[in-house]
Formats: C-alpha cells, structure tokens, sequence
C-alpha cells in the first residue's frame, strides 16, 4: 500500500520557469552572449545549476568562463527566485488532500536544497515532511540517493513509495531507486518524453493522482 508520495519540485509541483529564464538571461546579457528562448531553458533544467548553465553556454568558453557564468546566475537567481514562481493550478489543493488523507510527504529537488527548504516554507506551507535538495557529498538525481535519504528519513519501504516527475530524470531516478514513477505532462517535458522513458502511469491534471491511490487502495 502506498504511504507515501515523493515530488520533484521544478516541472512538477512548481512552476518556476520564468525566474530561471529570467535570471539566465540576465547572467547572458551581463557577459555579452545571447539570450535564451524559453524553450531552450525548459528543455536544459532537470539536472542542477551547474548542468544547466554547461547546457546553455556557447561552445567556445573555458571552464573559468562557464563557471563565471553560472556564478553570475546563481546570485542573480538567489535574490530572485520568486517573483513569477507559484504552484501549479490544483497542486495545493492536491496537496492538501493529501495531507488530510494521512500520506507522507517529500520533496527531492536537483535544486540547492537551501532553495528547496525556502520555497517549501513559503509556497506551500510546510505540506512537505521532507525538503531535500543538492547539498555537496550526495549525488543528485538520477542516482537514486536523495530518494534513498528522503525514505529514511520518512521510514517507508520501496513498494509503499511512489515518485512524481515531469521529466526523463525523474522518470530515471525513480527506476533507479525501484520505485514506481507517475510522469506529469503539465511541466518542462512532453508527453513523449514521459512515455519513451516507460513512466508507469502518466497523468495530466493534479488530481489524477488521487485515481492512481484509489486504485492502489483498492488492489
């Protein structure tokens, strides 16, 4: 029986594509490169800050310079994290359901885990038991550690588990932790994406997931 639910955050639970956008452009401007569409930053997220600026970068830099480029990010997106940032239309309600059914609840981000406990506090109210992000000595998504951490931390088992994902990564992370994914088509990846990866359930609204769990309850 599922006790408990583990969300990516970006894509998934929160739509944070914007602020990212915005604070890439910034960092590419103030260097003199070019802006980047939307698009192209939607499809680089996923595997942390450093990865998305080596994605997004012009081929011809040096690492000192990809790295002066991320730095120039990462300050900017500190300060500015929030300001177009917000829960997908039925996530809270989503949430709150849940909370009120009795599931464990966690996070587990390829975001700065700083980052992920701040907006855990302010955009959805503690609903999440466990708030874990990239901190140095635990390899982030698709190893399947912070899913291990969070387990243990919750105390559940792979068969009571199940994680929630927009992306490839988190449809790979989930397989390497043995757990059962459900892929979710209103973040940065399509649909395709979720189904080429073998996600074991897609779902297209928040409240889906509730059809998922009834069934679960039931079986």
């Amino acid at each position: 029986m599922i006790k408990a639910l583990i969300f990516d955050m970006d894509g998934t639970i929160l739509n944070t594509i914007d602020d990212i956008t915005e604070s890439i452009n910034y960092a590419f401007l103030s260097k003199g490169y070019p802006k980047q569409t939307l698009y192209a930053v939607k499809m680089a997220v996923g595997s942390g800050a450093v990865q998305l600026i080596e994605r997004l970068a012009p081929k011809h830099l040096n690492k000192e310079e990809v790295r002066s480029l991320y730095e120039a990010y990462q300050k900017h997106y500190d300060t500015n994290k929030d300001h177009s940032t917000g829960p997908y239309p039925g996530i809270l309600d989503l949430l709150n359901h849940l909370k009120q059914s009795g599931y464990l609840l966690a996070v587990v981000s390829n975001k700065y885990e700083y980052l992920v406990q701040e907006l855990n506090i302010k955009m959805f109210h503690h609903y999440f038991d466990v708030s874990i992000g990239d901190v140095p000595g635990i390899p982030i998504k698709p190893a399947p550690d912070m899913v291990y951490k969070a387990m243990d931390i919750l105390k559940v088992k792979k068969d009571e588990v199940l994680f929630i994902g927009d992306s490839d990564v988190d449809i790979i992370t989930a397989q390497n932790a043995g757990l059962k994914s459900v892929g979710v088509t209103w973040g940065f990846r399509d649909q395709k994406i979720l189904e080429d990866h073998h996600a074991d359930y897609i779902i297209h609204k928040p409240n889906e997931l509730l059809t998922i769990l009834e069934r679960n309850l039931k079986s």
